[in-house]
């Protein structure tokens, strides 16, 4: 009975040591970097604002950070099933796609709302109508939020969500404004705050539509994810970043003209603070940290056979930490 008592302490022992041991190895196990994507444009002034001021560096001390910008979802897409990445960010596009092809993602915030805005020079296209087989339009890659939105306004009026799809040519926001504003290569941009807006500035540019139209009232432009693996394997980290995130667009209502400020120096954009400012209180222009509009998107891509199945809420497609949230 002695010998039995002792092994069975022993064993306890053992079992004690080990749960003791449990907790500093799998803290251990956390990545000791985080690394995240933007692409160009003032949809991405929360993480701007993260990087400049430091925020994750706050939040997450020891911590490594490494900042990479690409300029399409599906760009980005690529670079995370590659291993390269482990914070995406992006349109809802190429996010509503990636979640139905099965690679775990979820939302970890949004980073606003905004209206995407089509824009030609040329005087006779007032409609989708309009568009002939020898004009050309701008958008970052098929699969973009502006691509879907495209097909949303051509199924409303053309009755075929693919009608425009034969015109479309894949340019980063940048080199199409450059295209746009010189009559060469494209007579038309499908784009997004603050391209859209410098380009009406121009003059001889005019809007033929905007996705507030289309989709019938505010959505997400653009949101930032991670995969599900990565989030059980890095909770810390994941928590950080969220916090760090919050931090940003708390600053962005607060501070918006300092915002501007550091957007205009972090981007080395031509305009100035004051003008960046006026393109953030353009109408229907939010940075919220939730999103909207979702399931119309997402709606649409299960209509037209994009995506094969729909979730029954948005909350399917985020952390638990934003379903307190008034999304949809």
């Amino acid at each position: 009975m002695i010998k039995i008592a002792k092994r069975m302490l022993g064993a306890m022992l053992l079992l004690a040591l080990g749960l003791l041991l449990a907790v500093p190895v799998a803290e251990a196990q956390e990545a000791k970097v985080i690394r995240i994507v933007k692409q160009p444009g003032l949809g991405y002034l929360g993480l701007i604002v993260m990087r400049a001021k430091g925020l994750l560096e706050k939040h997450l001390p020891g911590v490594a950070v490494e900042w990479h910008e690409l300029t399409s979802g599906p760009a980005i897409r690529d670079a995370m099933l590659a291993g390269q990445l482990d914070i995406g960010s992006g349109g809802l596009g190429p996010f509503i796609l990636a979640v139905d092809k099965g690679l775990g993602w979820k939302i970890v915030g949004a980073l606003n709302d905004m209206p995407l805005y089509l824009n030609t020079y040329k005087p006779e296209i007032k409609s989708l109508k309009d568009f002939t087989p020898g004009d050309k339009i701008a958008l970052p890659a098929p699969g973009s939020i502006q691509h879907v939105t495209l097909q949303m306004a051509a199924e409303k009026e053309l009755g075929n969500p693919k009608a425009l799809d034969n015109l479309i040519v894949a340019m980063a926001h940048p080199e199409a404004r450059a295209a746009l504003l010189s009559k060469r290569e494209i007579t038309a941009h499908l784009t997004s705050p603050p391209f859209q807006y410098q380009e009406l500035k121009a003059g001889g540019i005019h809007k033929v539509l905007d996705s507030y139209q289309v989709v019938g009232g505010p959505h997400t432009f653009n949101v930032v994810w991670t995969t599900e693996k990565w989030a059980k394997a890095n909770p810390t980290l994941l928590k950080g970043f969220y916090g760090a995130l919050s931090e940003a667009l708390d600053f962005v209502h607060k501070s918006p003209l300092e915002a501007a400020r550091v957007f205009v120096e972090s981007e080395k954009s031509k305009d100035t603070p004051e003008t960046t400012l006026g393109y953030m209180k353009e109408p229907g222009v939010r940075f919220v940290i939730y999103p909207t509009g979702l399931m119309k998107y997402a709606l649409f891509m299960h209509k037209t056979g994009v995506i094969k199945r729909l979730p029954a809420s948005w909350k399917e497609y985020a952390f638990d930490h934003l379903h307190g949230f008034a999304g949809n």
